[in-house]
């Protein structure tokens, strides 16, 4: 028998100037519909909407950041108290949501639910853009969404985000993380620890169990670009079909793995070596003023 459809919901309307929401919602709208599984409505003004705005919906998928201007000292807008509170009850009933990579950023100073509804966040003060665009993806903890996934394998052309912040007493299963390569830093081995977090892992893709309900938030897919490399593919779809139902049945698509046109040398072939590189160093006993940062 056939399923029924998800029945999602994406909300967007704003995002900041680096990523174009006008041209990532038709490509996440696309995507999900080509698995046959998804029935997607788009609301560009979310601000306002009740918990009988949500009720139809199984999945809200989060394609929203409320700074235009992500360097301009001012506040974000919000959804609303109601609103964020409809949000955060539709998932605790039962129902999905998946934060879509600019998301991450959102949220600042708004109820703190808000950041355990998305598990980790992007803050200021703690998180940065890894200067690496192309970098393995490591599967982590085991998850339906990536059962049956390579251990590793290359992604291109997105962003990695490191030393996101972890809200206490939430209960996540990290999906994939990527490592922050110190040698894309432009810096030399006695400078590869001058940030917090250079040379180690960081989750790019996790998910939340949140009252009955499910998120999942995912780090990759900056662009339409992005969005259409095997990586993404693979891992959106599953995702939102887990958030909302619990199970995944959609396949993993079969070139998941496989190099992109143009683009297979920084993650598998330089990244192993200076991994090595930087395993080496540390066993030989980094200098013990660059344990931690500067």
């Amino acid at each position: 028998m056939t399923p029924k459809p998800i029945r999602t919901l994406i909300v967007t309307g704003m995002t900041d100037v680096h990523h174009d929401w006008r041209k990532t919602t038709p490509a996440l709208v696309a995507l999900l519909e080509s698995t046959g599984r998804f029935d997607v409505r788009v609301s560009e003004e979310f601000r306002g909407a009740t918990a009988d705005t949500l009720r139809p919906y199984d999945l809200v998928v989060l394609n929203y950041y409320g700074r235009r201007d992500p360097w301009r000292d001012v506040p974000e807008e919000r959804f609303g108290e109601e609103t964020e509170r409809a949000l955060f009850d539709f998932v605790a009933s039962g129902k999905g949501l998946v934060a879509y990579h600019p998301t991450l950023a959102g949220g600042v100073g708004w109820d703190p639910e808000y950041e355990r509804l998305l598990g980790g966040v992007m803050r200021e003060d703690t998180s940065r853009r890894a200067p690496n665009n192309d970098f393995l993806l490591r599967t982590a903890e085991a998850h339906p969404i990536t059962d049956g996934w390579p251990a590793e394998f290359p992604h291109y052309g997105d962003d990695l985000y490191v030393d996101l912040r972890w809200p206490e007493g939430v209960r996540k299963t990290i999906l994939l993380t990527g490592w922050d390569n110190p040698l894309r830093y432009t810096q030399v081995p006695a400078q590869w620890r001058a940030l917090p977090g250079m040379g180690e892992e960081h989750p790019v893709a996790w998910t939340v169990e949140y009252g009955a309900g499910r998120s999942a938030s995912i780090g990759i897919g900056h662009d339409v670009a992005a969005i259409g490399h095997p990586a993404f593919r693979a891992l959106f779809p599953r995702a939102a079909e887990w958030a909302a139902t619990g199970e995944v049945t959609i396949p993993t698509p079969e070139d998941l793995g496989e190099p992109v046109e143009g683009g297979d040398w920084w993650p598998t072939t330089l990244e192993p070596m200076v991994r090595r590189m930087f395993d080496d160093w540390v066993a030989a006993g980094e200098p013990a003023t660059q344990k931690g940062g500067a």
